[in-house]
């Protein structure tokens, strides 16, 4: 069966839709953005935004895969730069920055389409997704290969899914916004309870 192509009238209209929420976005913030704004701004009308995206969600998850391939080819990156110079806790704690950079860089978008997630599928729609399965089996293999043991180790996926929980964008908002920390002490606390450094 051959593969479908997007027609190009609707590709232009996916990359002109996109490109004016991004705008828009990071002008206003994603809650002060309304799917009429988007149409008017992009000059279409809102039955073309609306068959392409159901809601404000859709279009952040659009927006955010080409954002996740990009974190996920930096984090490989900087694995493969430093596989032989860093120790793996070393690695893990670079991980977990380059995550915390993206949650602070990408939180707006983040956020509402956590919120979809949460609707959609059940509370385990995120748990499915690719970003997750990478992000699972890269902090995975790092825990194994620290290999912590002893009576108080932990399951190496256990902490990883852990992990990731706690890299909630809510939370991380919560903790910049409202308690007053810093990116920088974000991090340094996530690299101190996760990877021991």
């Amino acid at each position: 069966m051959p593969i479908r192509r997007e027609r190009s009238d609707a590709a232009e209209n996916r990359r002109l839709i996109l490109q004016t929420a991004q705008s828009l976005f990071a002008e206003h913030g994603v809650n002060e953005v309304s799917m009429h704004q988007i149409a008017k701004t992009a000059g279409i009308g809102q039955g073309t935004l609306y068959r392409r995206y159901a809601h404000k969600g859709d279009l952040c998850s659009d927006l955010m895969e080409d954002n996740n391939r990009i974190v996920m080819n930096t984090i490989d990156s900087f694995l493969q730069l430093n596989a032989n110079s860093l120790p793996p806790r070393e690695r893990l704690g670079g991980v977990l920055d380059l995550m915390i950079d993206f949650i602070d860089d990408k939180a707006q978008l983040l956020i509402p389409l956590h919120n979809v997630y949460m609707c959609e599928g059940g509370s385990s729609a995120f748990f499915r997704s690719p970003i997750y399965t990478y992000l699972m089996n890269t902090l995975t293999g790092l825990l194994q290969e620290i290999g912590d043991s002893g009576p108080n180790a932990s399951d190496p996926a256990f902490t990883a899914h852990v992990i990731l929980c706690s890299m909630n964008p809510v939370g991380y908002l919560h903790l910049r916004n409202d308690k007053g920390c810093s990116k920088e002490d974000v991090k340094r606390h996530f690299r101190r309870l996760y990877a021991g450094i």
